[in-house]
């Protein structure tokens, strides 16, 4: 809409400035043309003078021998000498810039020479006397002719001093009209420039700001880091990165935009707790960070004032946060030394947190699994470490193999709670048996669910009975939907099942137990996880005994 405002605005600017173009051009010839006017008229007007002037000589000549009979009388040539240039200026006079009183001035012109012709003959005869009668006449007519000469001659003179009049008011009209434009086009030059220097402001300010959160990006972060670190007599401050724990599982279990407003809320409630305390901003995806000036609080209390706020707990999720520190200037003098340090401080925690938590949950529960079965503590390590390998062997990154392998090692903790007749029962399960057997899923996700730290694993646990094509437990999930750690554990619990003793079933070869995944391919189990898992079976050489020996799939591994 900004884009399209603009060029409307750039087209009306031009139009403004090929109208002021446009008059101005209009107005200047408009000028020149009264000037050239002016300048015709006033020629004209020097022309009828010199006319009289040329009129008045020849009416001067010595026509009266009676006054200068010492003088020769004007020859026939010399009086059409002086008539032919005479009427060939008025005659122009009157074709390209005509005045009323030129016909006049011609016509009594015309009389005045007829006249003087007469004079002329009858001198010519030798009668003075009667010559000298006949010259009145001649100078009546040149007395009406020099009038009419002189009024065509006002009217040119008027003509020019009303054109140089208009012209002098066109040329103002013209100066007034520039400096118009002149003034529009500095004043929306003015507006446009300051129009340009807020949309550069607005799109550094956006350039430096996080468009979900509005919190400072990591580009606003590089950029106060190295404002502080350049200052010679820098004050000690504190840089602290948060990055969300449980917030993954958050996402895949609400949604995207539950996930968007749950970090909208906590950096909300981070940048209220750090409100003058220092600056708080989101780095990226579920990492924030804080800048703090080192005044009435320690780096540590400051840090966890971040933790607090960006913690948040519900009936089915638990998010809180891992953090790291750096002290400012004095362990990094560089943005990105501070970085990388709070960085890995923040890892360190977060995997170390990870590992008490999970490890130690993981274990308790197993332990109540081994305790109830021992059986069934050997399989559930066998499984661990097949879907171990199978994850690896897919190019998962660390932290779903690790959650997998949690998954398959819990896939079988909803069975505490089958009685052990069922579980142990030699023959076939009827049919209420097997309903009561399909619940041990969610109950499993139940029992994992009572640790936040392992609730993205509970997901897992309760999609590991069902089936690509739809037939599975507890949820008739199919195809992609079912989460690939599931579809992994899957593949893995079914051939361990296979291959070992149970009080209900031999153990097959595992050339047969792969025969069984193949036929069972994109029905049962995922096509491409079974193709891979029997490629591994085969490279690892594997058999049963080694199952409960880590050396053989750890040296694998």
């Amino acid at each position: 809409m900004r884009d399209m405002a603009g060029r409307s605005h750039n087209q009306r600017t031009a139009a403004v400035l090929a109208t002021a173009v446009a008059l101005s051009v209009l107005s200047i010839a408009g000028v020149i043309g009264l000037v050239a006017h002016a300048s015709s008229s006033r020629d004209a007007h020097l022309e009828l003078t010199a006319v009289e002037a040329q009129l008045s000589t020849l009416q001067a000549a010595p026509w009266s021998p009676l006054i200068r009979p010492d003088v020769p009388l004007v020859s026939r040539r010399a009086l059409a000498a002086h008539e032919r240039p005479i009427v060939a200026r008025l005659n122009r006079l009157r074709k390209s810039d005509p005045a009323p009183s030129l016909q006049t001035a011609l016509a009594a012109m015309d009389h005045n020479f007829i006249e003087l012709e007469r004079v002329r003959a009858v001198i010519a005869r030798h009668d003075p006397l009667r010559a000298a009668t006949l010259l009145p006449e001649p100078e009546r007519y040149r007395v009406a002719a020099t009038r009419a000469l002189r009024q065509a001659g006002a009217v040119y003179n008027g003509r020019a001093a009303r054109s140089l009049m208009v012209a002098a008011a066109g040329s103002g009209l013209v100066i007034s009209l520039l400096l118009v434009a002149f003034s529009f086009f500095f004043l929306r030059s003015t507006r446009a420039r300051e129009e340009a220097q807020q949309l550069a402001a607005e799109r550094a300010r956006l350039a430096e700001t996080d468009a979900l959160t509005g919190l400072g990006n990591r580009r606003a972060l590089m950029a106060d880091l190295t404002a502080m670190l350049d200052t010679s007599d820098a004050t000690p401050h504190t840089l602290t990165i948060y990055d969300l724990d449980g917030f993954k599982y958050y996402n895949d279990t609400f949604g995207h935009p539950a996930g968007d407003a749950l970090l909208t809320r906590l950096a909300d409630r981070l940048m209220a707790a750090c409100d003058g305390l220092g600056t708080t901003y989101r780095m990226g995806g579920d990492e924030f960070c804080v800048l703090a000036r080192l005044e009435d609080h320690d780096d540590e209390s400051i840090a966890q004032i971040g933790a607090d706020a960006l913690s948040e707990r519900g009936a089915e999720f638990d998010v809180g946060c891992s953090y790291g520190l750096a002290a400012l200037p004095s362990e990094a003098t560089s943005p990105e030394a501070a970085l990388a340090l709070a960085d890995r401080r923040m890892y360190a925690q977060k995997h170390a947190g990870r590992a008490s938590v999970s490890r130690q949950t993981t274990d308790v529960l197993l332990k109540v699994l081994s305790e109830q079965s021992s059986d069934l503590g050997h399989h559930i390590d066998g499984v661990a470490r097949l879907a171990q390998l199978t994850a690896l062997r897919l190019g998962l990154d660390a932290q779903d193999v690790h959650r997998i392998r949690l998954a398959a090692e819990l896939h079988d903790v909803g069975k505490t709670a089958i009685p052990a007749a069922i579980l142990n029962k030699k023959g076939p399960l009827n049919a209420d048996e097997w309903q009561f057997m399909h619940r041990h899923t969610l109950i499993g996700e139940r029992i994992i669910m009572a640790a936040p730290a392992l609730a993205p694993t509970a997901r897992l646990v309760r999609s590991s009975h069902e089936r690509i094509d739809g037939t599975g437990y507890p949820d008739q999930l199919a195809g992609d939907d079912i989460p690939l750690g599931s579809r992994i554990v899957s593949v893995c619990d079914a051939f361990d099942a296979m291959v070992s003793e149970r009080p209900y079933s031999k153990a097959v070869p595992v050339a047969d137990a792969i025969a069984e995944l193949e036929r069972c391919s994109g029905t049962q189990f995922d096509a491409e996880i079974v193709r891979v898992f029997a490629g591994l079976v085969a490279e690892i050489g594997y058999v049963p005994e080694a199952v409960a020996q880590a050396s053989v799939l750890d040296a694998a591994a």
